[in-house]
């Protein structure tokens, strides 16, 4: 008893102290959780990120930190996406939509292309109709945010960037989007983020130009995007994508040999991310040349 008292007394010094009990060591793990996301993601240590993430997102709800709980949840949007979570991308999305709608501009409207960068990628798990109604609801999501940030008068060039790019996407991804209104949001994207200088943004903008031209059946227009952005690419996670691009491209050219030597290369860099939507993606390229193999003379 006399050892709980010490504890008890001692605790009660140091809340007194500090102002209000654990507010001291709980904001440190929101602060440490804030301070090591971006290094934590260069390295796409994902896990690590989830692992201090729900930590400080716990913290926030105690302490009653909106805004900060609103950050977290965005940051963690982000990071189950990359982890193919989806489903808890969106539980996590919508609570950042909940809190920031009239909190933060900026962060709503990141919370909206997020959302619908997440309905496109349910899109394509669904069958035709389904699928076609996410994708919608993708564009429709998009829509609101590219609306939004011209009624707000937002001055953020690097967000307009994200917003059109997801907006692109919702196009492009869709086998019955429409792929010039695609093309003409990644160019909006594209200008942005050369304005701004965020080179990794403007490389993933030019794949995904580039798999418009694939689309379009503009074969050396698509090769010319490739060959110009693969000595730019600095990431894995980039590095992975474009020869996902390139292996398709391939394909339609029927170069069988390169497509396999791509996916395989492919393949290795998703199972050391741990992204397994892109490695379900190398695989079903692989099981498509064993195919297309099996049906040579």
């Amino acid at each position: 008893m006399r050892f709980l008292l010490f504890l008890f007394f001692s605790f009660h010094l140091i809340a007194s102290e500090n102002g209000s009990g654990f507010t001291a060591a709980v904001s440190s793990k929101i602060a440490e959780f804030q301070g090591d996301f971006e290094i934590l993601a260069k390295t796409e240590k994902w896990d690590e990120i989830l692992a201090l993430g729900v930590i400080a997102l716990d913290d926030a709800k105690k302490l009653g930190e909106i805004q900060e709980e609103a950050k977290i949840c965005a940051r963690l949007t982000s990071t189950c996406f990359y982890q193919g979570e989806y489903t808890k991308a969106l539980e996590y999305v919508r609570r950042c939509h909940e809190l920031s709608e009239e909190l933060d501009p900026c962060l709503f409207l990141r919370a909206l292309y997020l959302e619908s960068a997440i309905y496109r990628a349910f899109a394509a798990k669904y069958d035709e109709k389904e699928g076609e109604e996410l994708y919608l609801k993708a564009v429709e999501v998009g829509e609101k945010a590219a609306n939004l940030y011209l009624d707000k008068k937002v001055d953020n060039v690097n967000l307009k960037g994200k917003i059109y790019f997801n907006l692109g996407a919702a196009h492009s991804d869709n086998p019955r989007g429409c792929l010039n209104k695609a093309k003409h949001c990644y160019t909006v994207a594209l200008e942005c983020f050369n304005h701004s200088r965020e080179n990794e943004d403007a490389v993933r903008t030019c794949i995904r130009l580039g798999k418009v031209f694939l689309l379009q059946h503009e074969y050396n227009l698509a090769q010319e995007v490739i060959d110009e952005i693969r000595p730019l690419v600095s990431t894995k996670r980039v590095s992975m994508h474009l020869d996902y691009l390139e292996a398709q491209l391939r394909l339609a050219l029927k170069d069988y040999a390169f497509v396999r030597q791509l996916a395989q290369e492919g393949f290795s860099k998703a199972e050391a991310l741990g992204a397994k939507e892109d490695r379900l993606r190398f695989m079903n390229l692989l099981e498509t040349i064993q195919l297309s193999d099996n049906c040579l003379p």
